[in-house]
């Protein structure tokens, strides 16, 4: 088992200061909303090829591109939207990462919480009435979820 420590505050902070950098780097303008962003084409990797191959016949063939289509912003924002793709590959890994080592910290947590509450059951059950009180008071924060029981009406 991995073992886990907690981050200094230092650590932490130049964690959220990079985050803070790379937040700062991105437009800040653009917030699609839902339907904004459905109603967009979607260059996925399916239409990259299309996309890279228009791109390098505009370049090869200046006199074929209309007016209205700029080139070099065409050129740049390939460039850019490989960047972005790269980055986000990277964050994700990273959100993977974070979010493994949060489960199994959860995990973790929760195995030893729960040994603690079925202890005080059982000595509840025993006649310990320190413990009787802890067991009633964390009973109904342990029944959430998939280990609650439905009252069954009658």
């Amino acid at each position: 088992m991995t073992s886990f420590r907690s981050f200094i505050g230092s650590e932490l902070m130049s964690i959220k200061q990079n985050i803070a950098a790379v937040r700062n780097m991105i437009p800040n303008n653009i917030k699609l909303k839902p339907s904004e962003r459905r109603s967009m084409f979607k260059l996925n990797t399916k239409r990259q090829e299309f996309v890279q191959k228009a791109v390098q016949y505009m370049r090869k063939n200046p006199n074929t591109v209309p007016s209205f289509v700029d080139v070099t912003v065409c050129n740049n924002y390939v460039h850019l939207y490989g960047q972005y793709s790269e980055l986000l590959e990277e964050l994700e890994q990273v959100k993977t990462k974070l979010e493994d080592a949060k489960l199994v910290i959860g995990n973790e947590i929760m195995k030893q919480t729960r040994a603690y509450f079925q202890n005080s059951k059982n000595a509840s059950e025993s006649g310990n009435e320190q413990l009787a009180k802890i067991y009633i008071e964390l009973k109904p924060h342990y029944a959430v979820g998939r280990n609650s029981k439905k009252e069954e009406k009658g």
